[in-house]
C-alpha cells in the first residue's frame, strides 16, 4: 500500500485506564477511592508521576531524620521510587512520540 502524503494518517487512540479501587487501609474497610475508567493514559501517568515524586520527597525527608535500621529500609524505598518515576516518565515520553 502506498502512503498518500495528502491523506492524513489516522492517529492511534492511546490506551485508557481501567477502573481500580484503592484506599482500604490494608483491607480494614471497603475502598474509599477509585481511579476512573476511561482516563487518557498520559493524563493518568502525569498524576502517577506527581504522586511518586511526592513519595520520594517525603522519603528523602525521613532519611534525613533516622538512623539504622530504618535508614536502610528508607534507602531501599528511595531506590524503588526512583525506578518507578523513571519508568513512568519513560512510558509517558513514549506515548507522546508521534
Amino acid at each position: 500500500m502506498i502512503h498518500d502524503p495528502y491523506i492524513p494518517t489516522p492517529r492511534r487512540r492511546r490506551p485508557v485506564t481501567a477502573s481500580m479501587d484503592y484506599g482500604t487501609c490494608h483491607q480494614s474497610h471497603d475502598p474509599i477511592c477509585t481511579v476512573r475508567a476511561g482516563i487518557d493514559s498520559a493524563d493518568a501517568l502525569v498524576c502517577a508521576i506527581a504522586a511518586l515524586k511526592a513519595a520520594y520527597e517525603t522519603n528523602a525527608l525521613a532519611l534525613e531524620q533516622v538512623g539504622e535500621p530504618l535508614r536502610s529500609l528508607l534507602t531501599a524505598t528511595e531506590n524503588s521510587l526512583e525506578k518507578g518515576v523513571a519508568l513512568a516518565e519513560a512510558v509517558l515520553e513514549g506515548l507522546e512520540v508521534p
